[in-house]
């Protein structure tokens, strides 16, 4: 029952995880990524070398883009312009000297493939290890609802199709 709620929920309201994705690319490449989360708290966020993007119709092909720059790519912007979703992405995040890195899955926001940050040099028992993967791990959570909170705060507003949906089309199209 519960899996059947969540594949509801991806379905119906997944638009808003592309765009998240898409939110955080046009963020980074305009006004550099970084960005200040409730709490006074600085992270810096950055798409990284795999980029996927679902397309406008089942008929048409998924398209991935893997190494480099993905984000520079021609083939990139005109994903983007042919109004095809960002669906998956590689991000890095930081904070300080933590840094992250983790792909995630946009329509249910699920990431995957996540490295921590090094372990502290304090760390010198398993179970001081333990705890400080799991404060990096909850530092990520974190991390994310926090830009999901200010994208949807952005997106809900109510001048925001004037606004920020303007200049993200215009970025699209540069």
């Amino acid at each position: 029952m519960k899996q059947q709620q969540q594949d509801q929920a991806v379905e119906t309201h997944g638009f808003l995880g592309e765009e998240f994705l898409t939110w955080i690319w046009w963020r980074w490449e305009t006004d550099g990524g970084e960005f200040t989360l409730p709490g006074g708290r600085v992270v810096g966020v950055a798409l990284d070398d795999f980029l996927s993007f679902s397309a406008t119709s089942d008929d048409e092909t998924e398209q991935t883009l893997r190494r480099g720059l993905p984000t520079r790519t021609a083939e990139a912007r005109t994903a983007l312009r042919q109004g095809n979703r960002l669906r998956k992405a590689r991000l890095l995040f930081a904070e300080g000297a933590r840094q992250w890195s983790a792909t995630m899955d946009a329509p249910s926001l699920t990431l995957t493939g996540v490295k921590l940050p090094e372990d502290a040099e304090e760390c010198e028992t398993d179970m001081d290890r333990n705890a400080d993967r799991s404060a990096n791990w909850l530092a990520l959570h974190e991390i994310v609802q926090g830009l999901y909170a200010m994208f949807l705060k952005e997106r809900l507003a109510p001048g925001f199709k004037k606004g920020g949906a303007e200049q993200m089309a215009k970025w699209m199209a540069g």
